[in-house]
């Protein structure tokens, strides 16, 4: 969960970060109830790289999006991804070891949706409610101490512009804290115990990611077969054919126990 800073960053610090996406449209859900203006909303992305890549399964979803942000951004050690996994990790009734895009965590709990529109309604509810701090996707944005980070909830749990704007929240905390231990740290709260004992988790979970690296990539690529890809030019996303999903598992397997395992939220923040 995203640090609860109240503290404004200088202006220096928003170097870099990218330009404010215009305001939503009529209709569309807002976010947050407040406007302290932190950083700026991440553009979305071009919509011919979308299309180039295709389609996604919401497993393949996350773990694209981060490996993405991670070169825009400059993270050669695969550190967002190690917070994916200590954000919004689960592994599936399949066994399939992922960072879940439906994800949100409120009132201590998190919840895996099986999708956005499922997950978007939730936190309507929640936000009915009286509810604002609210944790979505997959690097678990706050929406009360981002309320500007994203235009609306459908930009908010787009795998893309989730990971961009934690990618680029992770570098300004950094710019002002010092260290890459402190942004960690920060990135979940400003209390020095807390914060700690979420970089310790994602230290592990860095370990994970670098043994598991090359089922995390395959996973990423999605679906290779034509009968699997035969739905990319439609709007709904290709499915793994049996032997493709019958190898991630085995992949997946392979690092469902020894010397470092994942350390997941349904594990315990």
């Amino acid at each position: 969960m995203p640090a609860r800073l109240l503290i404004p960053l200088a202006a220096a610090l928003l170097a870099g970060v990218p330009a404010q996406a215009a305001a939503p449209a009529a209709g569309s859900s807002s976010i947050g109830t407040w406007s302290t203006a932190l950083y700026a909303a991440p553009k979305p992305p071009p919509p011919e790289r979308e299309r180039s890549r295709g389609p996604l399964p919401p497993e393949a979803q996350c773990i694209a999006a981060i490996l993405d942000a991670e070169r825009a951004a400059g993270i050669t050690d695969h550190l967002l991804l190690a917070m994916g996994f200590t954000e919004s990790g689960r592994r599936t009734e399949d066994r399939l070891f992922t960072a879940w895009p439906w994800t949100v965590n409120t009132e201590g709990r998190s919840h895996y949706f099986p999708t956005r529109d499922a997950a978007i309604a939730f936190v309507r509810e929640a936000q009915g409610r009286g509810v604002r701090s609210i944790d979505v996707g997959c690097l678990q944005v706050n929406l009360r101490w981002h309320p500007d980070a994203f235009p609306d909830l459908v930009t908010a749990f787009d795998p893309v512009a989730n990971a961009r704007y934690a990618a680029g929240f992770l570098g300004a905390l950094r710019r002002d804290h010092g260290s890459l231990e402190a942004a960690i740290a920060r990135y979940h709260s400003a209390q020095s115990e807390r914060g700690e004992a979420y970089r310790q988790r994602v230290s592990g979970n860095l370990r994970w990611v670098a043994g598991a690296l090359g089922y995390l990539e395959t996973l990423a690529a999605g679906p290779q077969t034509a009968s699997a890809n035969a739905s990319a030019g439609t709007h709904a996303a290709p499915v793994w054919t049996a032997a493709e999903r019958g190898h991630l598992a085995f992949l997946s397997g392979l690092f469902a126990s020894g010397p470092t395992q994942p350390l997941l939220p349904e594990a315990g923040r």
